[in-house]
């Protein structure tokens, strides 16, 4: 029987099983040194961009980015993923990902330092790429 079952307590038991392997690595015991990001640029009392990740192990992945439309290219997007990238360098962190469609501005994310590595073409739908970045720290 196959249950749907809340996605924390399915990590932690899937983890423990992961932890008991006869050939425990670092990177099984990174999937439980986790850590939920969220970054939010305001202006006085106004959100006008946020960023959210997730850290497990020594590499950040980037969930959500978006800038109020009417705020965008002021540098609000760069200032939201320096904050990322410094949160990560104090953390130890070697990496930051983050995937993107091919109409989600790529442009921006290679701007700011990361590096194209994959692209699945017609990905989630025919006409569109998904594309794979990475940022070195």
């Amino acid at each position: 029987m196959i249950k749907t079952i809340n996605a924390e307590d399915n990590r932690q038991a899937v983890c423990q099983w992961l932890n008991h392997s006869t050939k425990k690595t670092e990177a099984v015991s990174a999937f439980s040194d986790q850590e939920q990001l969220s970054f939010a640029f305001f202006d006085n009392q106004d959100q006008l961009g946020g960023v959210i990740g997730k850290r497990t192990g020594n590499t950040i992945h980037i969930q959500l980015l978006a800038v109020d439309p009417s705020h965008q290219n002021q540098g609000i997007g760069k200032q939201l993923i320096k904050a990322l990238f410094d949160h990560g360098k104090k953390a130890g962190c070697r990496s930051v990902t983050v995937t993107t469609q091919d109409y989600q501005a790529p442009q921006f994310y290679q701007a700011v330092g990361f590096e194209p590595f994959a692209v699945l073409t017609d990905t989630p739908v025919l006409g569109t790429d998904r594309l794979y970045f990475v940022k070195m720290l």
